[in-house]
């Protein structure tokens, strides 16, 4: 990074490069804030006047430079100078060929970190200074904040060793998100940075794109949970268009929403390098989820993308079914949690079959039900589809489904992932074997009304066989097992305990209507947080995953004897 830069964004005490310079190089930790005399000889001062300044240093003075550093920093030393450095200085990092010699040992930097900490009045990290010889230095939730993120910048501007680093949640903030970017600008080997969870915010998001834009040795970025909004997804789609050599990008678990899927989309249309796109959690849906799709159109290099815990719904898998019908690129899909129904997941095969390339796509957690379970092992069986993986996480199956899946698994090499298997030939009247075990039955007995277009009062009259309009806990047991809704003896329980709010041991039409009242409350309630934030979606799907048991056992037993309450 050019020592003249400015940087918006940052301190304004980076906005400009100082005339001092801090030097943690050779012959110590000195601050120049006064006239240099002939004896003073740092191994960098400018970026014009190293060359001379390096090249004069006797090869003796490079021997006994880091012998004294250490033994400076082992004896007691003097208590830090009130003034501490409060900047980074740019100019030690203004570009890679100012580092005149090879790279400096691992020892220099070891040496450099320990000066650095004496001199901002921190503890060195006994972590980060072992760590200093490996490849991979990976420090998550180690604390270390701004000041601590600079004494780790300044130490790894002259390590040639570290590949990989890793400095996530360590609520390191844009202040020292300033120092790790001036590191980056002077260290060619950091080829993976992670900085996920440091609540970065707009104004890091800024930086990112300010100095990463160009950035030649950077392939993988971790920005994940930083609070990014709306808006600053503009700042990392121009990251994205502007950046050639970043490979891998995970940006999940901010606040993208509508705009920043838009703004996504049009940067995947650009962008010809990128091979890995993470937008895990980030509330796009809508015309966001669609323009994500138009982006993959004419972008054929992203091989892995995840779109998981967002809104897909009907919108995104109409369109990203059409996308998958062209696509030539991507290898591994993932839309796990994001509101796909039968009939939208019926959109997205039609593009899943005709896909050639595509070889894992994820769909768990979403209410397909078995006939969209078993659809898509049917649809891979009537196509030319390469598909090596199906995870379909916490979706209920049923027994017809295992059966074809062992006869797709003798043809070819798949692996499936699946929830709950439903034993349809054992719900039978009489047969106890297989019952309902829900930490909320109270929505299985009101769904079950619901989707049998019962008034609450049929409800109460039909359970009620000795006509006291009150129902009993056998009562309640009798009557769901004859219309095969069977509880266990634990679900029972709680909906007697829920049901019943003056504990008498029966339930009273008032009290049934109560409950009703609250139930229909708290389903919409689900509904719509689910809506504003993806955080309760899994309370909501829960509930579809209690409607979707109920609407199955309901068509069973039509299948299988008249139903009781239609006598």
């Amino acid at each position: 990074m050019n020592s003249n830069k400015k940087k918006s964004g940052k301190d304004s005490n980076l906005s400009t490069v100082k005339e001092e310079t801090d030097t943690y190089y050779g012959g110590g930790i000195e601050k120049n804030t006064w006239k240099r005399d002939d004896k003073w000889k740092p191994a960098f001062i400018t970026a014009g006047e190293r060359k001379s300044t390096v090249l004069s240093v006797k090869e003796e003075e490079k021997e006994n430079s880091i012998e004294q550093d250490i033994e400076t920093s082992s004896s007691p030393s003097p208590k830090p100078t009130p003034e501490i450095v409060d900047d980074l200085d740019s100019s030690i990092f203004s570009s890679e060929s100012d580092i005149i010699s090879p790279a400096p040992s691992v020892s220099l930097s070891q040496t450099v970190y320990t000066k650095a900490c004496i001199k901002l009045g921190l503890v060195p990290s006994t972590y980060f200074f072992k760590h200093l010889t490996e490849v991979a230095l990976v420090m998550p939730h180690h604390g270390i904040g701004p000041r601590g993120a600079k004494a780790v910048a300044i130490a790894l501007v002259p390590n040639q060793t570290i590949q990989k680093l890793d400095l996530s949640s360590n609520a390191i903030g844009s202040e020292g998100l300033a120092h790790v970017l001036d590191m980056l600008s002077g260290n060619s080997s950091i080829k993976e940075l992670n900085i996920s969870g440091n609540e970065l915010l707009s104004a890091g998001a800024k930086m990112l794109k300010e100095d990463l834009s160009r950035h030649r040795f950077l392939t993988s970025l971790d920005i994940s949970a930083n609070g990014f909004n709306e808006k600053d997804a503009d700042e990392i789609a121009d990251l994205l268009i502007d950046n050639s050599n970043l490979r891998h990008l995970s940006v999940g678990h901010n606040s993208f929403s509508e705009g920043g899927g838009v703004a996504i989309g049009k940067a995947l249309e650009e962008n010809s390098s990128l091979q890995s796109l993470d937008l895990r959690w980030n509330h796009l849906r809508q015309t966001g989820a669609v323009s994500i799709c138009w982006g993959l159109y004419s972008n054929n290099t992203l091989k892995s993308l995840n779109l998981s815990w967002n809104g897909f719904g009907m919108e995104g898998c109409h369109e990203m079914g059409k996308v998958l019908m062209r696509n030539r690129g991507l290898t591994e899909l993932d839309l796990s949690a994001n509101r796909i129904g039968l009939d939208a997941f019926r959109q997205l095969l039609r593009g899943i079959v005709k896909n050639r390339k595509l070889r894992t796509i994820r769909i768990g957690i979403n209410p397909i039900t078995t006939d969209g379970a078993t659809a898509i092992l049917r649809a891979v069986c009537a196509s030319d589809s390469n598909l090596t993986e199906i995870d379909m996480t916490d979706v209920s199956v049923d027994n017809d489904f295992v059966s074809l899946l062992h006869e797709v698994q003798k043809q070819r090499q798949m692996k499936v992932t699946y929830g709950n298997l439903l034993r349809h030939d054992e719900i039978r009247r009489g047969n106890s074997s297989w019952v309902l075990d829900s930490d909320d039955p109270v929505a299985i007995l009101f769904e079950y009304m619901k989707q049998k277009n019962l008034r609450l009062i049929d409800l109460l009259h039909n359970l009620d066989k000795d006509n006291s309009e009150t129902l009993s806990r056998d009562e309640l047991q009798l009557g769901l097992s004859n219309n095969d809704i069977p509880l266990s003896s634990r679900s029972l329980d709680i909906l007697m305990k829920r049901l019943d709010a003056n504990n008498d041991g029966h339930i009273t039409f008032e009290e049934l209507a109560v409950k009703h009242k609250e139930y229909v409350r708290r389903a919409m309630r689900l509904r719509v947080q689910a809506d504003e934030s993806l955080s309760h979606y899994k309370n909501f799907d829960k509930l579809e995953q209690i409607r979707e048991a109920v609407k199955l056992k309901i068509a069973l037993s039509v299948t299988t004897r008249p139903n009781a309450f239609n006598k």
